[in-house]
């Protein structure tokens, strides 16, 4: 009999926690959110809507998974889409165990080819669960509605239409082959940009907008976000993705450079969860650290 009640309470927890889920996921989910996962040395962002769910990068190791856990709603394990911007480890390594335990929609990569085992391991895995793939290039779009009004863009503003898909780089040069993206949502602007260094970001001045958040490139290495680029781009707060590391990411230059530019840096090593969110007309930031 104590089994029996013991059985009955546990069931009666499991079905609430899940009712409880799904409505507190479905009636506090904003119009439109970013968030930047703390991960560690390394890369991964969720954008959702209230129907969709679309990942860029999935950082080091299995961390992604813990932090997609606390935000996706247990009543559906599935991303719309996941980008990866370039195959270097620690933006692509979580993929292989997240495409096991969520539906993915389709992946999205640049083509670019690897001798790293890791990457040759996702490539499997991506065939085995059967995950269609894109190859993006400049001036791809991808849309989606949560209404007529209420439509998400990104653009695809790298690689050139001139990397061969395929294309086998050396490890000094996969981070400039970085998918560069722009997220717009209202007059709302968002720009990824992967490991891409300053020749890249002088390649792409020419087509970019003013933004309002840049998720600054390579974990704040100094020989990215240069002077001229953040005068083209004029973000009002920037994000970087880092943790612990040997490399002095975030260095001094870079920080001193986004200084000049903009006081909301934020970092994922300091400030945790990093959330941008579309709020009564207006985006607004909060961090878990707070």
């Amino acid at each position: 009999m104590d089994k029996l009640k013991l059985f009955l309470v546990f069931g009666l927890l499991v079905f609430n926690l899940s009712l409880y889920s799904f409505v507190f996921g479905f009636l506090n989910r904003n119009e439109f959110e970013i968030d930047f996962l703390p991960v560690g040395q390394g890369d991964a962002e969720l954008i959702r809507t209230k129907r969709n769910f679309v990942l860029i990068d999935a950082g080091p190791g299995t961390k992604v998974l813990n932090e997609l856990d606390k935000l996706v709603p247990v009543y559906k394990r599935r991303l719309d889409l996941v980008l990866i911007t370039h195959p270097n480890i620690d933006h692509f390594s979580g993929l292989v165990e997240l495409a096991k335990r969520y539906e993915i929609g389709v992946v999205v990569m640049n083509g670019v080819k690897t001798e790293n085992g890791s990457f040759k391991n996702l490539l499997k895995t991506i065939v085995d669960q059967k995950i269609p793939v894109v190859y993006a290039r400049r001036g791809q779009t991808i849309e989606f509605f949560d209404s007529i009004k209420d439509r998400v863009l990104i653009t695809i503003l790298w690689p050139d239409l001139n990397l061969p898909l395929g294309v086998s780089l050396p490890d000094k040069q996969l981070n400039d082959s970085s998918i560069v993206s722009l997220a717009e949502f209202k007059d709302f602007k968002v720009l990824f940009t992967g490991d891409i260094s300053a020749n890249v970001e002088k390649a792409i001045l020419g087509f970019l907008p003013d933004i309002d958040v840049l998720k600054v490139a390579h974990h704040g290495s100094k020989y990215s976000t240069t002077r001229e680029f953040l005068a083209a781009v004029r973000p009002e707060l920037a994000v970087i993705e880092v943790g612990k590391n040997s490399y002095g990411h975030p260095t001094k230059e870079t920080l001193a450079r986004l200084g000049v530019q903009t006081k909301n840096v934020f970092r994922t090593d300091v400030d945790g969860l990093v959330k941008l969110f579309w709020q009564n007309n207006q985006w607004r930031v909060a961090n878990s650290n707070q």
